[in-house]
């Protein structure tokens, strides 16, 4: 009964259950959907398609330090609005108010011995050089008296010749002090020298760059806005301590209230690239929004493609042309700096001159001229 009825039963039912496992497993399964529609082209018209980078109007402007030193106070947060001018972050200045206070001492003596040199005379220093010419006229008539008496009494013989002599020589000793005391007396008068003043003043200069220097330095420690705009970024913390050269900037400032999107034009695609053509932008994860874009500006300059990560040194092997285009002020949506975009422009129908519906008339090379010579032959 089991080997008549039941055996040839399961047979039909296991073949029946193959067929309709195999006929199940050749069937297309339905196309999957993704998550987010991915951007198309627009309709109708031959467009050049470009990534964008969504950046403030006078592009965003990194800052960083003038002098290095540790950051002893922030004076702003992430998003804040600052005018051009606002201070930022300050750095420690004790060492350069130390070195500004030693400037200062040099400067105010500086100034000192200028004025000295200026005032000279001092009225308490011509009455004791009225005085000593004075006393070198009295001492040259008392001299010359006791000259002219031995002079006399020399021609007669009546007095040893070393006598003489010594009465002669204390004349003209006499006569040259009352010159040198006549000197300095005129001297005092006259006030200082024209030079030694210039020097002097040259050093007040010296002294007072110096200071200025200083009081320069301590506003450079001081990091001030460059123009007014939104804190995009904010990468200093108290107590940390500020170099020249940083791996990410402090801040980071943008004016948002336009915002610009950069394009990467493949160079490839220059050839078709006109400045005032029409172009739409859409945001990653929302295509079905679009962004009628405003030529500002190109930066003619074709440099290496870089990858959206934000390193220098990760770039692939091809070159881009960057656009930079104007975002309307009535988004529909929020846009943020550093967003992605895909950006569509309208292409050109041709390069100037040329027609890119038939082939170029480009003369022949050489090789190319024999190439139906030999086919001709061959056949």
């Amino acid at each position: 009964m089991f080997t008549k009825y039941v055996l040839p039963l399961l047979a039909v039912a296991g073949v029946t259950f193959a067929v309709y496992t195999v006929v199940q497993a050749r069937q297309t399964p339905p196309p999957s959907q993704p998550l987010i529609t991915p951007p198309t082209r627009p309709s109708k018209i031959q467009t050049i398609a470009g990534a964008g980078l969504i950046e403030a109007r006078q592009e965003n402007i990194p800052i960083a330090v003038n002098i290095p030193g540790t950051v002893v106070e922030v004076f702003v947060k992430k998003g804040d609005h600052v005018q051009a001018g606002a201070p930022l972050f300050r750095i420690d200045d004790r060492d350069y108010k130390a070195q500004l206070l030693v400037r200062e001492a040099e400067l105010a003596s500086s100034k000192a011995q200028l004025h000295k040199l200026e005032a000279a005379p001092r009225p308490e220093d011509v009455p004791p050089a009225e005085a000593a010419v004075e006393a070198a006229r009295a001492k040259l008539l008392d001299a010359e008296t006791r000259y002219r008496r031995s002079d006399k009494l020399n021609e007669r013989q009546m007095i040893a010749p070393s006598d003489y002599d010594i009465d002669h020589f204390s004349y003209l000793n006499a006569k040259a002090a009352l010159a040198q005391s006549e000197a300095d007396l005129k001297r005092i008068k006259a006030g200082s020298w024209k030079e030694d003043i210039a020097i002097a003043r040259a050093a007040v200069q010296l002294a007072e760059s110096q200071v200025a220097n200083i009081k320069i330095n301590l506003d450079r420690l001081t990091i001030r806005a460059p123009i007014g705009g939104e804190v995009l970024q904010l990468n200093v913390r108290l107590g940390q301590y500020a170099a020249l050269a940083w791996r990410e900037p402090m801040i980071v400032l943008g004016d948002v209230n336009r915002l610009h999107v950069r394009v990467d034009i493949d160079e490839n695609d220059l050839p078709y690239f006109e400045r005032n053509n029409d172009a739409v932008a859409t945001l990653k994860g929302r295509p079905q929004v679009r962004f009628p874009l405003k030529f500002r500006y190109v930066e003619p300059y074709v440099i290496p493609k870089q990858s959206l990560t934000g390193t220098n040194s990760e770039r692939v092997d091809t070159r881009v042309l960057q656009v930079v285009y104007e975002l309307p002020d009535d988004s529909p949506v929020p846009l943020f700096v550093g967003q992605q975009m895909d950006v569509y422009l309208k292409a050109a129908t041709a390069p100037k001159g040329v027609s890119l519906e038939t082939e170029l008339n480009l003369p022949r090379l050489p090789f190319e001229e024999d190439e139906p010579a030999k086919a001709k032959a061959g056949s």
